[in-house]
């Protein structure tokens, strides 16, 4: 119970902290707005007057890690559709592997859908880390508890690699022996660009990650 009253009061008071920061910067764009109604010259030496002021830096800073954000996603976003496709048919591959080999065959099949299941659930706690607010990521960090879910279910995908392999070893036709082999070092690759995505996501300065990430565990 103290330890919720600590971080509820913690909270209260870096939004207050943050919110003046919002309301000062409002204020300002408010008074901009007032001085462009009354003539393109006054407004002018306004602007002038504006991007000298005490909040100007931290308006161009916000704007800008807006605009980086957006171009960061963007680029994610891509990233996991080709991430998906690639899963989807390494499963597919794996599935036919399993068709033609009936002693392991239902091994392969078992870990091949639990594998694109595995996927889906990584892109989607991903999506929710990689889309959290910039304001939200300043205070508490990125979003820990999503990330530990991710983490949670890579291991999960290296346990089902090393089966893999110790299965590949008993299909006695070297070309499936081969396409499987393959089909495991795309799975490695997707587990390893996800591992990257995470800990880019953990990357940064915020007022409480610290706290967040300690709770989240």
């Amino acid at each position: 119970m103290n330890k919720q009253i600590f971080i509820a009061s913690l909270l209260a008071l870096t939004f207050l902290f943050v919110g003046g920061i919002y309301a000062n910067a409002g204020m300002q764009n408010q008074q901009q707005n007032q001085i462009n109604s009354q003539g393109s010259g006054i407004q002018n030496q306004q602007q002038v007057n504006s991007n000298n002021g005490p909040n100007a830096g931290v308006q161009n800073q916000q704007q800008n890690q807006g605009e980086n954000q957006q171009i960061q996603n963007n680029e994610q976003n891509g990233k996991m559709n080709q991430r998906r496709s690639r899963v989807a048919n390494a499963v597919q591959e794996m599935l036919q592997v399993a068709e033609r080999n009936g002693g392991v065959g239902e091994q392969i099949r078992t870990i091949a859908q639990n594998q694109n299941q595995n996927q889906e659930k990584i892109e989607s706690s991903l999506a929710k880390v990689q889309n959290r607010n910039s304001l939200t990521r300043f205070i508490a960090g990125p979003n820990y508890g999503e990330i530990n879910n991710a983490q949670k279910i890579l291991e999960q995908n290296r346990q089902h690699i090393e089966q893999l392999n110790q299965i590949k070893n008993q299909i006695v036709n070297q070309v499936d022996q081969q396409q499987l082999l393959e089909q495991i070092q795309l799975l490695e690759q997707s587990n390893l660009e996800v591992e990257g995505s995470l800990e880019d996501a953990q990357k940064g300065f915020s007022l409480l990650g610290w706290l967040f990430k300690a709770f989240s565990k």
